[in-house]
């Protein structure tokens, strides 16, 4: 992680990185994550603006997978997830075809006490995930989601509509399979990559572990798999083939990414830059108010780790 500390508390943030780009964008392109730590961070449209500095705009398509409410100049709120939780190392929107190569946080309330972004380095987790990574490169991975009143998020929330027309247009655009069922169940299916390429093979770039239903305590899967079938799932990760993934392989993936986790400490006014394909994120259980806002953009199709600037 590179770090740029204020030069004095009163320097506005777009300012100091327009005056200081080629050095900024060494540190991303060296490091693959920026951090800067007391500057004026106050401008509603600061991460908008500092996006605006890489020529990239705000990404608002999302097909959110989590929680999280829109706060205006393209800037959301991170994963709603209840304080006590951890939210699990990922790549983010890595479910889709099509995902934001920078993310950007910034800290307006730092939590009394955790609430760290956790980080992973993508190409240390790969090495240690070994011919796991492998076969997910070339199996890829099918996520699978029923949107039913009560389980998981809404399908309004997830697809930004309250227009059923538009989420099968969102699907065509998109390579989602969507299929609104008689009872109102929304059933999706995507298929997307378990790996892209990377300088020395393979890199892990998926969300299986997160989808995979060995995430929820036992009785919780237990109950939902009598009440709503195996395929009826709230959500679920499969094999490109269609095949389970087995519970044994999920549990070596999150031993490894406990393995290699950091963190981001946060301060007040705070903001970092992450690019997506060298680094996963999560957040650790806090207490106390925290508040940390959210935007991504220059969107990337390309399964593979291509330079951030051309």
């Amino acid at each position: 992680m590179k770090k740029f500390f204020a030069p004095n508390p009163n320097t506005e943030l777009n300012a100091w990185i327009a005056d200081n780009f080629d050095q900024v964008k060494d540190g991303l392109d060296q490091a693959g994550l920026v951090l800067f730590r007391g500057f004026d961070t106050e401008d509603a449209a600061t991460l908008k603006n500092t996006l605006g500095l890489f020529g990239a705009d705000p990404m608002t398509d999302a097909r959110w997978s989590t929680p999280r409410s829109s706060v205006g100049e393209g800037a959301f709120t991170s994963t709603e997830y209840p304080a006590e939780q951890w939210i699990v190392l990922h790549s983010e929107m890595s479910y889709a075809r099509l995902w934001p190569r920078l993310l950007m946080f910034q800290c307006k309330i730092a939590a009394e006490t955790g609430g760290a972004t956790t980080i992973a380095d993508l190409q240390a987790v790969s090495d240690s995930l070994g011919d796991i990574v492998a076969e997910f490169h070339e199996r890829e991975v099918i996520y699978q989601r029923n949107f039913r009143a009560g389980l998981d998020i809404p399908w309004q929330t997830a697809f930004g509509t309250e227009d059923k027309d538009e989420v099968l247009e969102i699907g065509r655009r998109n390579g989602l399979e969507v299929e609104w069922r008689p009872d109102g169940t929304l059933r999706t299916a995507q298929q997307a990559q378990g790996a892209i390429e990377g300088p020395n093979g393979a890199l892990w770039f998926n969300q299986a572990h997160l989808f995979h239903p060995c995430q929820l305590p036992s009785q919780t899967r237990q109950a939902l798999v009598a009440a709503l079938g195996a395929d009826g799932l709230p959500r679920n990760a499969v094999f490109g083939d269609g095949e389970p993934i087995p519970d044994a392989t999920i549990e070596r993936i999150l031993e490894v990414l406990t393995q290699h986790t950091e963190s981001i400490d946060w301060q007040d006014n705070d903001l970092s830059i992450i690019d997506n394909m060298r680094w996963m994120h999560g957040r650790s259980p806090f207490t106390g108010s925290r508040k940390v806002l959210a935007a991504m953009g220059q969107p990337q199709e390309a399964p593979a780790l291509t330079p951030v600037f051309d």
